[in-house]
């Protein structure tokens, strides 16, 4: 027994000395050395998170292949092209994705890749479950139309924005038809109308009026000199306005737009330098900012669960560029069909590199990246598609507008000499005076919702951009900004002006004190109709007092008899029943008044009493109570 206890503590002081001086090694010391030696070297040669972002075509190519019979269960997406889908039918190769720079994922690929397929489902059951193929296709229905959307916008405010591209077609439109009326119409009618201001000039000076004479004169003057220089250069007239608006538009979003992403010569990271120079223009750096905030963001909340993570920052572009074609790669892809071919095993060997790496790193984001949770994607696709149109509602808007003001310049350049001719004269100038106003309405159009824009979409990737702001907030923030937006600038309103109306007044005023001077011109209008005035007398200004009371019963006149208007005690009244008599005053008694002749006093005609005798020489003055309306007799004059 005793051997038995001493056999069993001497093993355990062995092991215990044996852990104590040989301490457990770990699993990769079990493996063999080049096993051991190629995970260590896989781990050190992996990128940063900013090194994916910077160069993921490098990093990918750190990862380790996927070979044998795991490559050919995978079955990795297809890639899309940019021009692609209901976006694709407003898309258009911009000149800077030709150019060295920083440039964003619309300028590079366009509109591809927005869209959803199943991964890595075959090759762990034979067949897939039908929920994730129905779940998906709701889900690229969902980008599909958020994808058309914002093309829509996006399209809209590049043309608005570079009026050069847009109205370069009808350059030749506004020079020949400028030239030709005015060739045709305001040399020939604009003599007539000339002859009608020297005989309006010539009668207006034998009134002696010179003051007017001479504006006239100046106007007819200025209104041949503002023609004559529109005919002469109608495309130039039209390309200077251009270029002024867009350098005051450009100077706008450089201060509260979205603004250019250069890097300095000495910071750059790149080998060329130019390379960090941001070329985009403001429209398309809205462009970029708007496909990355709607669409990019959305989409990796579908295809990796968040749009912040670890995982998403590093994998997400590279994922990105493994599922689309850049302009330039549909171009050769294009071109050579042998091209095409090895371009799309390249990036579907990028994309199973880069599945199997999020696989070992984040199990979690590997099932969103499979398909599995196909309600999160149709969530993802349903906030991408309501914020697209929260956003599009103002931004089109404001496109539409800066759209119609470069138009109505060449417009105006057209119909400057019709309207010219008959504008020469002065009193019947109003249709040339509300040209004018059209084209200063445009003018101020352009420049406010230029910059309400550039402001907007500025709101737009704040919000967006912001991970602690929840998506249903984010999209109910885009929807208040762009509400916001609609309030302060007055669309409608501002279309409106485009008809004629004077702008200045109407900004000076102010939609609320302009409605209630309207009101106020309104009520003061009435009530010059509705009293009647001599011509020449301003109407008085009712005292703040209360109405005065209206007595409905007139009173009789004092000797009893019934005069006009009153219909009498006999009279029938409302409903039939005779009126009751009406009370009379008792007669009141009369003096005789002695008249005077000579020195002394006769006595004069019937008087009624009720008036002060005054007789001198023989007693006081005699005052007589009056009895109904009081009077007063001097002595020796006539009754």
């Amino acid at each position: 027994m005793a051997g038995r206890l001493f056999t069993r503590l001497a093993t355990l002081a062995v092991i215990a000395f044996a852990v104590i001086v040989f301490p457990q090694q770990p699993a990769s010391a079990h493996l063999p050395s080049s096993a051991a030696a190629a995970t260590a070297g896989l781990a050190a040669s992996l990128c940063s998170v900013e090194e994916w972002q910077v160069d993921p075509g490098g990093c990918v190519k750190r990862l380790p292949e996927v070979v044998g019979a795991r490559a050919t269960c995978l079955n990795p997406p297809p890639p899309d092209t940019p021009d692609s889908g209901l976006g694709g039918w407003f898309a258009q190769r911009p000149p800077e994705s030709k150019r060295p720079g920083f440039v964003g994922r619309y300028t590079t690929s366009g509109y591809a890749g927005y869209a959803y397929t199943t991964y890595d489902i075959g090759c762990a059951q034979t067949l897939m479950h039908p929920d994730y193929k129905f779940e998906n296709t709701v889900a690229n229905g969902e980008f599909m139309a958020a994808v058309g959307v914002i093309g829509a916008a996006n399209a809209l405010r590049e043309r608005a924005w570079d009026p050069g591209t847009m109205w370069g077609w009808a350059d030749p439109l506004v020079e020949q038809a400028t030239k030709s009326v005015y060739q045709r119409v305001f040399t020939v009618f604009g003599g007539v109308t000339l002859a009608i201001v020297g005989i309006y000039l010539l009668w207006r000076s034998r009134q002696a009026q010179m003051s007017l004479a001479m504006t006239t004169a100046g106007w007819a003057i200025l209104v041949m000199v503002v023609v004559t220089a529109l005919a002469a250069w109608p495309v130039q007239s039209a390309r200077i306005a251009d270029s002024a608006l867009v350098t005051s538009l450009t100077s706008v979003h450089n201060a509260v737009g979205p603004p250019a992403q250069t890097t300095p010569a000495d910071e750059c990271p790149l080998p060329n330098p130019d390379a960090c120079v941001d070329h985009r223009s403001p429209a398309l750096r809205a462009s970029d900012t708007a496909v990355d905030t709607m669409l990019y963001r959305n989409w990796l909340r579908g295809m990796l669960g968040s749009a912040d993570s670890v995982t998403a920052q590093k994998y997400g572009y590279a994922l990105y560029v493994a599922r689309t074609f850049t302009w330039e790669e549909l171009q050769d892809a294009r071109s050579s069909p042998q091209s095409r071919d090895e371009l799309i095993r390249d990036k579907a060997d990028e994309w199973m590199r880069i599945a199997e790496q999020i696989k070992t790193e984040d199990p979690e984001a590997y099932q969103y990246l499979q398909g599995t949770n196909g309600m999160e994607r149709i969530g993802a696709g349903f906030i991408a598609l309501l914020s697209a149109l929260m956003f599009a509602m103002f931004d089109l808007t404001a496109s539409l507008l800066v759209l119609l003001g470069f138009l109505i310049f060449r417009w105006a350049v057209i119909a400057a000499p019709i309207i010219g001719t008959v504008g020469i004269l002065r009193p019947a100038s109003g249709g040339f005076r509300r040209l004018t106003h059209s084209v200063v309405a445009a003018l101020f159009n352009i420049v406010v919702f230029g910059t309400g824009a550039a402001i907007y979409l500025h709101a737009v990737d704040l919000i967006m951009n912001t991970p602690t702001i929840p998506g249903w907030l984010q999209v109910v923030l885009v929807l208040l900004c762009g509400i916001v937006g609609w309030l302060l600038l007055r669309p409608y309103r501002r279309i409106t002006q485009l008809g004629g109306k004077d702008p200045l007044a109407a900004i000076a005023a102010g939609g609320l004190f302009q409605r209630r001077a309207a009101r106020q011109a309104e009520a003061a209008a009435a009530a010059v109709a509705a009293t009647p005035t001599d011509p020449g007398r301003v109407p008085a200004v009712a005292a703040d007092r209360p109405a005065p009371r209206v007595e409905l019963r007139a009173d009789p006149p004092l000797d009893g008899r019934v005069t006009a208007g009153d219909p009498g005690p006999d009279t029938p009244r409302a409903g039939g029943a005779p009126a009751p008599p009406e009370p009379r005053l008792p007669e009141q008694p009369t003096r005789r008044i002695p008249e005077r002749t000579g020195e002394g006093w006769s006595e004069p005609a019937t008087v009624e009493a009720g008036f002060a005798l005054y007789r001198p020489g023989r007693s006081p003055v005699t005052t007589v109570e009056p009895a109904a309306r009081p009077g007063r007799v001097e002595a020796g004059g006539e009754q």
